[in-house]
């Protein structure tokens, strides 16, 4: 059997890049149903499938950081779940377990019923097949009240991008070569058309920023973004309907501040949204009204709707953190339907109090979900698991922290560490890994930031531009150490991720 026989259009002749997504997390997840007024599964222990989980880094980390839960992750492709194996074996992670299947196949095991499941951006790249499997592993496997999390490409967001998708496709198969010389022979071809004045770009520029923008990003991301025999973004209303049958409804999106139309619509255009009473029609014209590309729904199984009063409960019953250090968070900012700002007399003592230690309500029940619903959608904060339990999940978390920073530095790109608090990652950057490593004595760090850089190792980048001058590094390292030490630090630990 060839392996375009068992991918079914998949590539799988080069590795998947490494990255980690916070919605995949099941607090994450469970907040969302609590944003749609859903009533949602709220099961300790849980089961949880991760099907396309490609090297297994967000699985590995949630295990790490919800050792509640058993976590299974699921690829066809046998070099990313070698690298998944061998990755949960170095961070520790026994609750976790790997499978080699294709979506066909998993029907075909005996597995235990699932109180979550999440793909990110698979459904975007298989055939009609393997999607009619995961309908159907879904109808079978989904506790009632379950939750599953499904992130794809979408129209009417990227119809220009299409025609791009496909040209790069097919350019990129004639010829020698292996994948990496195929994505950039493919890219070449689609800029020397445009530069020879090929209508289709200037007749779509979404699809020429695309190609523009596809210059920056790793050949193994493009690779198997763009180069996947199957690759069909979707309307919401569509994807709605087909999950309709393995009886899923629509809960809401991971992408928190997308919850709320008074944040991304205009006046007007939420207008129009509001008078449609079909929700898989509505959220379709909010796609058009943003002209969105890509989406990350939420479905739940049989989850009612919940009453104000079981809501608040809920609320009040869950513990929250901060998303960023205190200094970080904002009360105003930009939206697609314009500045939004939250009034600091009524938001401020709440991050104050979030910055002291993650809590439940520190609001009335009357001001509750109004605080929790504005400050979650401007990303000033998190929820948080509940404090019971936080001793074994802090175990398990400082085992796969310590692991991942005994690991050399390799590039420029983030760590995610996990937090035994929210049972997500947090996001480290280059130079506050640095930091880190030497966080108990700041001259000691800063000097060792200043060592690596001269080295010529690693590149420090602002603004997405590598920083060359002496003085440019040195001001820079400076301004960061001074934030890391003053704000980042204490916001780590506060989510126990440094001690």
């Amino acid at each position: 059997m060839s392996a375009q026989d068992w991918a079914e259009g998949y590539v799988v002749d080069l590795d998947y890049t490494r990255h980690y997504f916070r919605e995949l997390s099941p607090a994450q997840l469970r907040f969302v149903t609590l944003l749609g007024g859903i009533d949602a599964q709220d099961a300790a222990p849980f089961t949880y499938y991760e099907l396309g989980c490609g090297n297994g880094y967000s699985t590995a980390l949630h295990a790490a950081a919800n050792p509640q839960g058993t976590f299974i992750g699921v690829d066809c492709n046998p070099t990313h779940v070698h690298n998944a194996r061998k990755f949960a074996q170095d961070v520790g992670a026994s609750n976790l377990r790997f499978l080699e299947k294709s979506f066909g196949e998993l029907l075909q095991e005996d597995l235990q019923d699932a109180d979550f499941i999440v793909l990110h951006g698979v459904w975007s790249w298989i055939a009609a097949e393997p999607r009619q499997h995961l309908l159907e592993f879904f109808r079978r496997k989904l506790k009632p009240g379950g939750i599953v999390y499904l992130s794809y490409n979408c129209l009417p967001g990227l119809a220009q991008v299409a025609p791009l998708q496909r040209l790069l496709l097919e350019s990129a198969g004639p010829g020698a070569g292996d994948r990496i010389e195929k994505v950039r022979r493919s890219l070449e071809f689609a800029t020397r058309l445009q530069k020879a004045g090929a209508h289709f770009f200037s007749a779509n520029p979404l699809a020429a920023a695309r190609l523009a923008d596809m210059g920056r990003h790793d050949p193994h991301y493009l690779a198997h973004e763009y180069h996947n025999a199957n690759w069909a973004p979707s309307y919401h209303a569509d994807i709605a309907r087909e999950l309709a049958g393995a009886k899923l409804g629509y809960a809401g999106s991971a992408a928190l501040l997308d919850n709320f139309a008074q944040f991304v619509l205009k006046p007007e255009m939420a207008k129009i949204v509001a008078e449609i009473p079909d929700r898989a029609l509505a959220e379709t014209i909010k796609d058009y009204a943003l002209n969105q590309v890509f989406r990350r729904d939420v479905y739940t199984r049989g989850a009612p709707k919940a009453a104000p009063r079981q809501l608040e409960a809920a609320l009040a019953r869950t513990r929250f953190a901060l998303a960023r250090p205190r200094s970080a968070c904002r009360l105003a900012s930009p939206t697609p339907a314009g500045e939004v700002t939250l009034q600091a007399e009524a938001y401020a003592p709440v991050l104050d109090a979030l910055a002291r230690a993650p809590e439940c309500a520190v609001l009335d029940h009357g001001r509750l979900r109004q605080a929790v619903f504005g400050m979650a959608a401007l990303g000033n904060l998190l929820p948080a698991l509940p404090a019971a339990g936080e001793g074994k999940r802090r175990e398990n978390a400082t085992r796969f922290n310590e692991a991942i920073l005994r690991a050399p530095i390799t590039d420029a790109s983030n760590t995610f560490l996990a937090s035994p608090v929210t049972g997500a990652g947090v996001a480290v950057n280059l130079i506050d890994r640095m930091f880190f490593d030497a966080r108990h004595d700041e001259s000691q760090a800063v000097g060792s930031a200043h060592t690596a850089v001269a080295s010529g190792r690693l590149k420090l980048r602002k603004a997405d531009k590598n920083l060359e001058s002496a003085a440019d590094i040195e001001a820079y390292v400076k301004d960061r150490a001074q934030f890391f030490f003053t704000d980042f630090l204490p916001f780590l630990k506060m989510l126990r991720v440094a001690v």
